[in-house]
């Protein structure tokens, strides 16, 4: 069973939204405990999780509230087979470019695709794909090592060329601090948070991978970021990764910086957080680090206004 607090923080729903839903759609029915306090079930969490990748790709609500998780599952299968074509021949010319180590080719379509999007789309619809496609091929033997590391170097050269051209530093703008713990390499997921990030104004403050709790401590005191956003891909995590990890929680722990775990490797140490949440946060994918990136501003905007 999952608080509200818990359901907010996985599908990135206000609690607002979330009551409205309930109250004017019947979308779901949570339980209640002896005092009244909501409590949703796995299946609650499943539906709204659909409902929300939905109505953030322009589907209505109230079109969307009685169906169920399977008809939920159907339907957004419907939704995306065309997506999936249209990329694919960008897909097709970049591993073809990579296969005959044309690396500067993969830069020029990579360059040219991210012309017609914003960074949203192009990091949702171009970069995450790109990186997935690439990785099974490596791992089926269809590429080798050198040529994943050429494509990765690719990849970051892109986004952080992109975070320094979005980034204007202000004292009054938001922070955010990217860094992965000891343990755990994989960086792509915090590098296009960053992107994100930088496109909403926020002061981007980009570490990098496999660096130890005490040196982001450090640079934590130093920098000040309103939110910490670590990456665990590695499932499980590592138990140093966990260990150095609850250090950086129980460093900023009753301050107001808070933390937003993401990556497969935090599903699995978000069970270890179920009753102690406090200023720790599961972001479940880009779209959904998105909306509590502007959840985000808009409160700090609200507190500095008032």
């Amino acid at each position: 069973m999952y608080s509200i607090k818990a359901i907010t923080s996985l599908t990135g729903l206000t609690a607002e939204t979330l009551r409205a839903w309930e109250r004017r759609y019947a979308c779901i029915m949570p339980e209640r405990n002896s005092t009244g306090r909501r409590f949703y079930s796995q299946q609650d969490l499943e539906k709204l999780t659909l409902l929300v990748n939905l109505t953030r790709k322009g589907h209505p609500i109230g079109k969307l509230a009685s169906l169920d998780n399977q008809q939920l599952q159907d339907f957004q299968k419907q939704v995306t087979v065309q997506p999936t074509k249209e990329q694919s021949p960008l897909l097709a010319q970049i591993v073809d470019s990579l296969k005959h180590y044309r690396i500067e080719r993969c830069e020029q379509l990579l360059k040219k695709a991210l012309i017609a999007a914003e960074p949203l789309d192009y990091a949702r619809d171009i970069l995450l794909p790109a990186l997935q496609t690439v990785g099974e091929l490596w791992h089926d033997g269809k590429l080798n090592i050198a040529q994943e590391h050429m494509f990765s170097s690719c990849i970051k050269r892109i986004v952080l060329s992109m975070v320094n051209n979005l980034h204007h530093h202000s004292k009054n703008n938001p922070g955010m601090l990217f860094a992965t713990p000891s343990g755990d390499p994989h960086e792509f997921g915090i590098l296009v948070s960053c992107l994100i990030a930088a496109n909403q104004g926020y002061n981007c403050y980009y570490l990098g991978a496999d660096l130890p709790a005490k040196d982001i401590i450090e640079a934590c005191q130093h920098l000040h970021p309103d939110v910490i956003v670590m990456g665990l891909v590695k499932t499980p995590p590592d138990q140093v990764t966990i260990d150095e990890l609850q250090l950086i929680i129980d460093a900023v722990n009753g301050e107001a910086t808070k933390v937003w775990l993401g990556g497969s490797g935090a599903y699995f140490y978000y069970q270890q957080l179920q009753n102690d949440l406090s200023n720790c946060e599961l972001i479940t994918d880009i779209d959904h680090f998105n909306a509590k990136a502007q959840q985000q501003q808009q409160q700090q905007q609200q507190q500095l206004s008032n």
